[in-house]
C-alpha cells in the first residue's frame, strides 16, 4: 500500500465515499475566503479529506486574539499573514493537497482571478460587505457558495447554488456590519467556529462527491447552549436585487478603504499596484516597532497604531475606527516610501 493510500484509507473506506468519492475530491478546487476560527478549521478537515487544491484567501495578520481560535496556530505565528500560516500548517500533513496562499483583499477587481477554475467557495468570513461580493461572484459564474457564520455559541450555514437554488441576498437581504453584533463584542468559543468549520467542510466534501447535504436547500442553526439544531428553509425571491444584478453581468465595485468588523482596524488599498522591497523598509525602521515580518507584510508600531504594510502597497491599520483617519495614515505611510524611492 502507497503512503497516500495509506493515508486516506479510512476516508475511501467510508460507503458514501469509496475510492470513487477520493478520485473526485482530488480533482477539487475550493477557495477558502478568511482564514479566521471558521475557515482555518474548515482548512484542516478540507485538506485531511483529500481535496486537491486548496486555495487559501485572506486579506489579514495573526494577532494575540485570533490564536484562541486559528486551527493548529502558535505564537511562533504571530504578526505573519492568516493565508501563509495556515499553507504552512497543513502542508505538514500530506503533500498531495496543493495548497495556495494569497494574501490579498478579494475585490471586483480581482475576484475573477482569485477565485478561477474553483468548486466550491468556503465562506470563512466575518462581514456582510465580502459576503454580499462572494454572493454575487456565486451568481453570475454559477460557483456554489457555502456560507457559514459563528458568533457567541450560535453556528449558521447554507449551501447556496444559484440559480437552482436561492442565493444569499434572497434569504439575508441588506444586513449590516454591526459593532455590537460582532465576535469581539459578543465573544465565541473555540469549539463553535471549529464545529461550524468541520460541519462546513463534510458539506462540501458531500457536494462535490455528489451526496445530498440539508444545507443545499435550508439553512441550519447551531446553538451550542442547547445544544439545539434548527433547519429553516432557503425560499427565493423572486425580487432579490442580487439575483437581478445576474441579468447585467456587473460585480459590486469594492471600496478602497473598509473598517473590519469588530476589530477596530482598516483595510486601505493603494490606488496603483506596487512591488515593496519590505526588507529594506524595515532596515529604516526602529528595532523595538518592528512586531514581526515576511516576505508578504512588515508589521509595525506606530504611536497608537499597528501598521501593517504589505508588498503591494495595501495597508492595515490597527486601533482605528475612522475611514478617513485610516485613509491619512496610509496616504502617509505611501508618501514616506515615495520619498525614500520604494
Amino acid at each position: 500500500m502507497s503512503a497516500q493510500s495509506e493515508f486516506y484509507a479510512r476516508q475511501s473506506t467510508l460507503p458514501s465515499i469509496g475510492p470513487a468519492g477520493l478520485a473526485k475530491l482530488g480533482s477539487s478546487t475550493i477557495a477558502v475566503v478568511g482564514i479566521g476560527g471558521v475557515g482555518s478549521s474548515a482548512a484542516y478537515y478540507l485538506a485531511r479529506s483529500g481535496v486537491g487544491r486548496i486555495r487559501l484567501i485572506d486579506q489579514d495578520i495573526v494577532e494575540p486574539s485570533n490564536l484562541q481560535r486559528i486551527h493548529s496556530s502558535s505564537r511562533d505565528d504571530l504578526y505573519q499573514p492568516k493565508a501563509e500560516v495556515m499553507s504552512r500548517i497543513l502542508s505538514e500533513f500530506d503533500k498531495s493537497t496543493e495548497l495556495e496562499p494569497i494574501v490579498d483583499t478579494l475585490t471586483s477587481g480581482n475576484s475573477e482571478e482569485l477565485l478561477k477554475d474553483v468548486n466550491v467557495i468556503f465562506d470563512g468570513l466575518d462581514n456582510f460587505r465580502t459576503r454580499y461580493l462572494l454572493n454575487s461572484i456565486s451568481i453570475q459564474r454559477h460557483i456554489p457558495y457555502l456560507f457559514t457564520s459563528a458568533v457567541a455559541e450560535q453556528a449558521h450555514l447554507a449551501l447556496f447554488n444559484p440559480p437552482e437554488s436561492a442565493c444569499l441576498e434572497c434569504v439575508m437581504p441588506n444586513v449590516k456590519d454591526r459593532f455590537d453584533e460582532s465576535c469581539e463584542t459578543l465573544g465565541v468559543a473555540p469549539g463553535t467556529t471549529g464545529l461550524t468549520g468541520a460541519i462546513g467542510a463534510d458539506a462540501a466534501i458531500r457536494h462535490l462527491t455528489g451526496q445530498s447535504t440539508r444545507i443545499a436547500d435550508q439553512i441550519m442553526t447551531i446553538d451550542l447552549a442547547g445544544p439545539d439544531v434548527l433547519f429553516s428553509p432557503l425560499a427565493k425571491n423572486p425580487n432579490c436585487p442580487a439575483c437581478q444584478e445576474a441579468q447585467t453581468n456587473e460585480i459590486r465595485d469594492s471600496p478602497n478603504v473598509t473598517l473590519l468588523c469588530g476589530e477596530h482596524t482598516a483595510n486601505v488599498l493603494p490606488t496603483e499596484e506596487l512591488d515593496i522591497p519590505l526588507s529594506q523598509v524595515s532596515i529604516d525602521l526602529p528595532a523595538d516597532k518592528i512586531l514581526g515580518s515576511s516576505q508578504s507584510v512588515l508589521v509595525f508600531s506606530q504611536g497608537a497604531y499597528t501598521i501593517s504594510l504589505f508588498r503591494n502597497g495595501r495597508v492595515l491599520i490597527g486601533g482605528v475606527d475612522n475611514e478617513n483617519t485610516a485613509s491619512e495614515i496610509a496616504t502617509e505611510v505611501w508618501k514616506v516610501l515615495r520619498q525614500k524611492g520604494f
